[in-house]
């Protein structure tokens, strides 16, 4: 590349790249995508266009040569040390080269690989791929909840639907067991009523006298 090139990147501080790179690579993609309709066949849907990728081999020299686009070079561990340090903040740079296609764009370091080959001890080779950052601007959005009063319902009073006990007035020639069979069908029922109104009857389930007035219990 011409001496005319310079290539940087800037976040904090301004870090110059000491040797251009032979080649740089801008790749351009889409997030179109693809669906078949019937009748119609493929029909692509355009998209908004996807983050450009910036790609780049070149390597930091131990020492100063012809080819270094500026004098003051740093040392090769100090210039990879400053590009891990800008890589490790998690935050875009800003990357630019002057001259020919004259990139200038946020962009983040997404790949930085180094290697040192044999015959040139302490020059050290890297790739660096950069991917364009585009910041995202949030929008609010007010939702106005409306808050309902909760309301409670008031159920009705809940009938009691047991029987009421009736009253029974003793006739000459009852017994307990005619008394139970009138009202609950049954003759072998004449211990509920015995049991209802023993304060009346007495001890013994077989006296019983006219005019008495008995509770009879609901079957």
């Amino acid at each position: 590349m011409s001496s005319n090139y310079q290539l940087a990147m800037k976040l904090n501080s301004i870090f110059r790249f000491p040797v251009l790179p032979e080649e740089i690579e801008v790749s351009y993609g889409s997030d179109n995508s693809n669906l078949k309709v019937y009748g119609v066949g493929e029909c692509t849907i355009i998209q908004d266009s996807a983050a450009a990728n910036i790609s780049f081999s070149s390597f930091f020299p131990k020492t100063y040569f012809s080819g270094c686009n500026y004098s003051n070079i740093p040392d090769p561990n100090t210039a990879v040390a400053q590009v891990l340090a800008m890589k490790n903040t998690k935050k875009p740079v800003r990357l630019t080269l002057t001259g020919g296609m004259g990139i200038s764009m946020y962009a983040t370091i997404e790949k930085f690989k180094t290697s040192e080959v044999g015959g040139d001890p302490g020059t050290v080779q890297f790739d660096i791929t950069f991917k364009e950052y585009r910041e995202i601007t949030m929008r609010q959005i007010k939702v106005n909840v409306t808050t309902q009063k909760a309301t409670v319902s008031q159920s009705s009073p809940r009938v009691d639907n047991t029987p009421a006990a009736q009253t029974y007035t003793v006739k000459k020639g009852d017994c307990l067991w005619n008394i139970a069979k009138k009202f609950y069908g049954s003759g072998a029922k004449y211990t509920v009523i015995y049991n209802a109104n023993k304060g009346v009857i007495g001890s013994n389930p077989n006296l019983i006298y006219p005019g008495q007035v008995y509770t009879i219990p609901a079957a």
